[in-house]
């Protein structure tokens, strides 16, 4: 039943992120097309391989900066919050994020989606370095971070098992 949930949640999204002027009906079938051509390429369920891909690429945190002007404290720094993800607000960014990138290539967009949702899968393309340029950002601004405890969950080395070995290296060398 969950995987049918989720396999829903991915659907709606994908298909509201594809929409241009309305046409749901074109949504729809460049989304049917994506399972065709991923079915194609490789001999697997275009499901697992999509619900596998946006749970790689789907990010668990997200910083807030607050404005100046609503504040109460006048200090120079910046206040950022830290604020954990739905699993709805998850899926929309990966979603996001795999579209983003696959219209910044030069290429036919069925072909640009594919080979962005196969370099995902296997943890080589740009979205990827999206999510861990995100997740630096929040190691970055970890003192400024209001709610420092829920940054410690970073630290274990787990939560960096996805991560390309060149960040992974980057992210080592800005802890020490």
């Amino acid at each position: 039943m969950e995987l049918n949930d989720q396999n829903n949640l991915i659907r709606n999204s994908f298909i509201k992120m594809l929409l241009k002027k309305g046409k749901k009906s074109i949504a729809e079938n460049l989304y049917n097309n994506i399972l065709i051509e991923l079915r194609k390429k490789t001999k697997q369920k275009p499901l697992f391989i999509l619900i596998k891909t946006i749970d790689i690429l789907a990010p668990k945190l997200k910083l807030i900066n607050v404005p100046v002007s609503k504040r109460r404290t006048r200090k120079k720094k910046n206040k950022y919050f830290l604020m954990f993800l739905n699993k709805e607000k998850q899926v929309k960014d990966a979603v996001n994020w795999l579209l983003s990138f696959s219209r910044k290539r030069k290429t036919n967009f069925l072909k640009n989606i594919l080979n962005e949702i196969l370099g995902t899968f296997n943890n080589k393309s740009k979205s990827i370095v999206k999510r861990d340029d995100t997740y630096i950002e929040i190691q970055k601004l970890r003192y400024n971070i209001k709610f420092n405890s829920t940054v410690n969950l970073l630290d274990k080395e787990e939560d960096f098992s996805t991560f390309s070995q060149k960040k992974k290296n980057k992210y080592l060398l800005f802890k020490k």
